[in-house]
């Protein structure tokens, strides 16, 4: 039996990450990418890797990103305040699309709807438009920090009616960008 330090890793996993630097998203289908059966416990009936762009108008408030930044002139970080303190931007609360709709555009059918959720004390159920797999360790904060722009991972969204994804956010795309800024690609970087 071979008795090994409580922190130390074990070469394969040392070898593994250095072959997922190495071979870029393959590798993650070569090492460790196990499908999850459909009746394992947590698990969906079908497994969806690329959702696909999401259709804007199935979200529950027909928002405009273009109207709100490019027009008002309302920042990001006012909207998704926590991008700059932790992992998740976050939504903006019901009560922040109020604060301001309470007394503009109030009789508007859209703003409507977001008063009502607001004098209903529910929350607006958005659609996700950016996912990443549960494996993956993200944080908006030190990005925001070390100076990455909305757009470079979001696109324009200041132009875009509905947010929508445009980037593929797949682990060779976020490495490329890691290799070009000169960001750590150590494989706990991002991975539990």
């Amino acid at each position: 039996m071979t008795v090994r330090p409580k922190n130390a890793r074990p070469a394969t996993l040392t070898l593994t990450c250095a072959l997922a630097l190495f071979l870029g998203t393959g590798a993650y289908t070569l090492f460790g990418a196990q499908p999850v059966a459909p009746d394992a416990p947590g698990a969906s009936a079908e497994i969806e890797t690329d959702p696909g762009p999401v259709d804007p108008m199935a979200q529950p408030i027909d928002f405009s990103h273009a109207h709100h930044v490019t027009e008002v002139g309302i920042d990001c970080q006012f909207c998704h305040a926590y991008a700059r303190r932790g992992p998740v931007a976050g939504i903006p609360s019901v009560q922040r699309c109020a604060g301001c709709h309470q007394t503009v555009l109030s009789e508007q059918p859209e703003i409507v709807k977001v008063l009502e959720y607001w004098d209903n004390k529910e929350p607006i159920p958005w659609l996700r438009v950016h996912d990443l797999p549960d494996h993956v360790r993200f944080s908006h904060k030190p990005h925001i920090r070390a100076g990455v722009s909305c757009a470079d991972c979001h696109g324009n969204v200041a132009a875009m009616e509905a947010a929508v994804q445009v980037e593929s956010l797949s682990m060779g795309w976020c490495l490329d960008c890691h290799k070009e800024r000169e960001a750590s690609r150590d494989c706990l970087a991002c991975h539990y």
